[in-house]
């Protein structure tokens, strides 16, 4: 009997703090992987706010605020996570991995999302792109301020501009030709836009940009897109150009 008890009293010292043990360690699995949602889901939202340009329009503001909070977690869960790898592993992969992680920190920064942005949404939409320049070359567009040459769009175009009414048909001044811009914020010299250059023989190869007498060279950067579409990116040094 004394056996028996003696027995069962060193098997519940054993074993009870193994339990004690095991669920502290389910708890910190947990977080672990708690953390390490989070730090992807942090990311994923940096990402796509970088490259939808949140960071640059002033009418963004409340994306600007969630992208600015989301870049810190990402960036705090991203070092924690490295220093748990590598103190946990100590091995080539762990450090293999930690300078990965700091190469994305730094990519996300460093990044041109500009022009990824521009490059990749017309490829995306190109079918709608080239519906649009046919519609515009067709005289088909309706105007919403005939003076001013701007024009309303089909709500089927919305995804190009983000709702932006920012959209004008006009010839090109002092030059053959018309162009067909939208702006992709709501000021007067929009941070961006994609243009369409139609009705002159070198509309797809001339860059607005090129064109003397004309306000493209003085407020953007001008990047070929293809098929007489291009974007455009407001110069940083933008009200000042002339400074």
């Amino acid at each position: 009997m004394h056996l028996t008890d003696s027995a069962f009293e060193v098997r519940y010292v054993v074993e009870g703090p193994r339990v004690e043990f095991t669920g502290w360690r389910e708890a910190v699995f947990k977080r672990s992987h708690a953390l390490t949602a989070t730090m992807a889901a942090s990311w994923l939202v940096v990402v796509t706010g970088r490259y939808l340009l949140w960071l640059e329009y002033y009418d963004r503001i409340i994306e600007q605020l969630i992208l600015g909070i989301a870049f810190v977690v990402a960036v705090l869960s991203t070092s924690w996570w490295a220093q748990r790898l590598v103190r946990r592993r100590g091995d080539i992969r762990s450090y293999v991995a930690a300078g990965a992680a700091v190469v994305l920190c730094a990519a996300v920064v460093v990044l041109p999302w500009n022009g990824i942005f521009g490059r990749t949404w017309f490829a995306v939409h190109h079918g709608k792109f080239t519906a649009l320049a046919q519609l515009a070359k067709d005289r088909k567009l309706s105007a919403d301020m005939p003076s001013g040459g701007w024009v309303h769009l089909p709500d089927e175009f919305d995804v190009l501009h983000f709702d932006h009414v920012n959209t004008q048909d006009v010839p090109i001044e002092l030059h053959p030709g018309r162009v067909l811009t939208m702006g992709l914020s709501n000021e007067e010299v929009s941070e961006n836009m994609f243009l369409y250059i139609y009705d002159r023989p070198d509309a797809a190869r001339v860059s607005p940009c090129d064109l003397t007498a004309t306000t493209f060279d003085d407020y953007w950067w001008c990047s070929r897109l293809g098929d007489g579409w291009w974007w455009l990116a407001r110069k940083s040094n933008y009200p000042n150009v002339d400074e």
